[in-house]
């Protein structure tokens, strides 16, 4: 079985056959060596050593030979690059992007030849048959990320000495502003009433989220030592989050490679990296759940409770409430609504939810409800000469 956009698989013989470009003919048809082993794992650590005595000799060729690499060899050498300067999460939403998406449609393509043309109909292809579990495409925004990293891996590409495409236009997919949930006063006040009479803990991480704007996996982190009640301030320092584990690509572990881990590590940016005041009729709750510091509020002991378990108990308790179609992001578009209606300072708002900039906030949160809209609209009244005279004209 081939090793989808590795090019490794396994003989009738039951050795591994890993391919490797060793160059290309004149009219641009790659040449190959290929590597035989008796597993796996030693077909491929033969070809990244391959690949990377490749990577050197060319940086010590005055000719500098990238002029005939092929995207493959150009995407490789930009994630080693990256690997320690960015996040495990990061770097492993990266890999399973290449590995499953650009690398099987792109990879083989000389670097020179990576025209707008062709990564238009990459873009165009995903957008419609890039669904690798089912059939049809993927939406707009996960072709977007497709799109940012194969622009950054040419703009790194461009630096290094390589062939890349000038004046390329890569253009993003164009997207729809989606349909932002948000609860009504009415559904809010239900959940609410159930959360209260559940009294768990569960459903006391559910209410911080709804009052505080927190994510999902940043309440999953939470523990009681990021809790200062005295001063009635709340800490957010790290979040939950589950990924590929991609041991197998440190140490050639095949049984791993559909594997996924846990990881706990800062928050998804700087500026998530937040400190929020705790409002003050929450306090008694907070004081009613508070434990040991070294124990996770959602599960009351030392143990964690990752997101997929917990979203399961939400929809559990929405269910209840006859809100199951509300996803647990909708909390955050709650809170951030509701702080909107009750005249919030936007500013404070944008540093609560943990944005970089004003406008983010605005865009992506701040979502006035209809009776809002009204209550601006009926301000007109007073500088209006028909609103003074109640309509009535003279």
């Amino acid at each position: 079985m081939a090793r989808h956009g590795e090019n490794i698989r396994k003989r009738k013989d039951g050795r591994w056959e890993a391919r490797c470009i060793c160059g290309y003919h004149e009219n641009g048809k790659a040449k190959y060596k290929y590597i035989y082993r008796k597993t796996y794992a030693e077909a491929k650590a033969a070809k990244n050593q391959l690949i990377s005595q490749k990577l050197t000799d060319e940086d010590n060729d005055e000719k500098h030979t990238y002029i005939n690499a092929a995207f493959n060899i150009l995407l490789t050498d930009w994630m080693n690059s990256i690997r320690m300067n960015v996040k495990e999460s990061t770097y492993s939403r990266y890999t399973v992007i290449i590995d499953k998406h650009i690398r099987p449609e792109l990879g083989e393509i000389l670097i020179a030849d990576l025209t707008s043309e062709v990564i238009g109909e990459f873009t165009c292809k995903m957008l419609h048959q890039g669904n690798l579990k089912k059939s049809g495409g993927l939406s707009p925004k996960t072709v977007t990320g497709f799109v940012s990293v194969i622009r950054l891996a040419l703009e790194y590409g461009a630096k290094k000495g390589y062939k890349c495409p000038v004046n390329l236009v890569i253009q993003n997919p164009r997207q729809t502003v989606p349909k932002i949930q948000i609860l009504t006063w009415e559904e809010q006040k239900k959940l609410e009433g159930i959360l209260l009479k559940e009294n768990t803990n569960i459903s006391f991480g559910i209410m911080v989220s709804l009052y505080l704007g927190l994510r999902i996996g940043e309440v999953c982190a939470l523990r009681w030592e990021d809790m200062d009640i005295e001063s009635s301030i709340l800490y957010v320092q790290r979040s939950i989050q589950r990924i590929p584990d991609l041991a197998y690509d440190l140490n050639n572990d095949m049984a791993s490679r559909t594997k996924t881990k846990i990881v706990i590590d800062i928050p998804k940016t700087d500026c998530s990296a937040r400190k929020i005041p705790i409002p003050s009729f929450l306090i008694p709750l907070f004081k009613k759940y508070q434990t040991d510091d070294s124990c996770y509020i959602l599960t009351g002991s030392s143990d964690y409770m990752e997101p997929r378990g917990y979203y399961r108990k939400y929809k559990k308790i929405m269910r209840k409430c006859g809100l199951d179609h509300f996803n647990y992001h909708a909390l955050r578009h709650t809170f951030a609504t509701r702080c909107v209606e009750n005249d919030f300072d936007i500013k404070s708002l944008s540093e609560i939810l943990g944005h970089a900039n004003v406008s983010t906030t605005l865009q992506k949160y701040v979502h006035p409800s209809i009776s809002l809209k009204r209550q601006h609209m009926d301000r007109l009244e007073k500088i209006s000469i028909c609103g003074q005279n109640n309509g009535h004209f003279d």
